[in-house]
């Protein structure tokens, strides 16, 4: 695998532990929970503390939030959008807003047609000219009066992020045979452009809900710095110009979806020699994280790769370490971590997100413990350990060691107000975060 430069040695950073605790263990801030439905959060007297990482959480105030039926076969590789101790989601219902923290509903916005199918994570958090909002996209069906043929199509919604207020609604039929609804979901919103997924890349104005654009060549899967990136659509003719090559990253404008650069299109292939797309998440400024799957030698298996784009430049920053099975994840702050997912005790690398550079290398995590990863989060790793994975862990990114602290639980998503624990028939459970 291309790396630009040999692997750095594995390095080590010391500081008194004591100190680290000290500093894992204090919150961060305190500050206002997002406006309800009952005014203000100053006039309900509702107040977050915020804490920076978790180091603890409160395993008797434990509340399930139901994600909707249609989500139980994704366990964890559900991503709600999350903030404040406040989970965004959609359902066959519609649009939520669900208080994790305190344990009710905030705010729900119910689509106009009923809903086909939709994933938990459909849902996003954005800001439109300085306003917090939230985008949810799902494939909806008109029933049709009598004798009438049944028609899917697109539905957008966008609503006030502090009190669920339904800023405009949107409607669009595209040419085809509707998506599967795994691949229906809101990507993001900027001042230029609100941008879906309904199997392609459609494009709204986030004023009106008008329709400005669409690219039956690309899957949308990322929004930053005014570019859409996503995957080339094998076979189509994009209107931002991808040439329907499988694996081939591309990314177009917000305001206009012109095309403005691909990659790996001298890689891809059709058919069993194509790169298979994995994921794409956002780091900071216009860097990405992008996983994709190449295909195995005779005999072998397939192989993860991930590499860090930078979607200004239309160029890959620098590519990680190959893992067998790899999954990678940013801590939302100043690292990348990477291990060899569901395995029991991974090998592990740790880099920094700026450069690339690897920190250190564990080929057993966890020493001599059975330890398996759940979540990554400002500098820390939650983890389960043991053989049946009953102890929860919190281990240092910067020290590589067991902080030897007991969270309670070991959340697959933080926020630094609440943990969220995946189940594995994907209904989740928050933990308010207390230390």
């Amino acid at each position: 695998m291309q790396t630009g430069e040999p692997p750095r040695q594995p390095t080590r950073r010391f500081a008194p532990l004591l100190a680290a605790l000290a500093v894992l263990a204090a919150p961060a801030c305190t500050g206002p929970a997002a406006d309800g439905p009952g005014g203000t959060a100053e006039q309900q007297g509702a107040e977050h503390r915020v804490f920076d990482p978790p180091t603890e959480f409160d395993t008797g105030r434990g509340f399930e939030v139901d994600l909707g039926a249609d989500s139980r076969d994704q366990g964890r590789a559900l991503r709600p959008a999350m903030d404040g101790g406040t989970v965004y989601y959609g359902d066959e219902d519609g649009l939520h807003a669900v208080d994790a923290e305190g344990g009710r509903e905030l705010w729900s916005v119910p689509t106009r047609q009923p809903v086909v199918d939709t994933r938990a994570d459909s849902a996003v958090l954005a800001e439109i000219d300085g306003r917090a909002v939230v985008v949810g996209a799902f494939e909806t069906r008109n029933p049709g009066r009598s004798g009438a043929v049944r028609q899917e199509r697109l539905e957008v919604l966008v609503a006030d992020a502090r009190n669920g207020a339904l800023l405009w609604q949107a409607e669009h039929i595209p040419d085809g045979p509707p998506p599967d609804p795994a691949d229906v979901f809101a990507v993001g919103a900027d001042d230029d452009a609100v941008v879906v997924s309904y199997g392609t890349a459609v494009a709204f104005s986030p004023g009106d809900g008008g329709l400005l654009w669409t690219d039956p060549g690309m899957r949308p899967e990322a929004l930053t710095e005014g570019a859409v990136v996503g995957w080339s659509v094998p076979g189509a003719a994009g209107d931002a110009g991808t040439d329907g090559a499988a694996g081939v990253l591309t990314a177009a404008g917000s305001a206009d979806g012109a095309h403005r650069w691909s990659l790996w299109e001298a890689e891809s292939g059709q058919g069993a020699t194509a790169p298979r797309p994995l994921r794409i998440s956002p780091m900071d400024g216009s860097r990405l994280l992008v996983g994709r799957e190449t295909p195995p030698e005779t005999g072998a298996e397939p192989a993860p790769e991930w590499a860090v784009v930078d979607a200004a430049a239309g160029e890959v920053a620098y590519w990680t370490e190959r893992l067998r099975d790899q999954v990678c994840r940013y801590d939302q702050q100043s690292m990348l971590v990477c291990w060899n997912g569901g395995r029991t005790s991974p090998e592990v690398d740790v880099y920094t997100a700026e450069g690339g550079d690897r920190l250190w290398n564990d080929p057993g995590f966890g020493g001599g413990v059975p330890t398996g990863i759940r979540g990554v989060w400002h500098g820390v790793v939650y983890t389960d350990k043991g053989l049946n994975g009953g102890s929860p862990g919190i281990y240092s990114l910067d020290f590589q060691n067991d902080l030897e602290l007991d969270p309670g639980t070991a959340p697959d998503l933080t926020d630094g107000v609440v943990g969220l624990r995946f189940a594995e028939d994907g209904t989740a459970t928050a933990y308010p975060a207390v230390a």
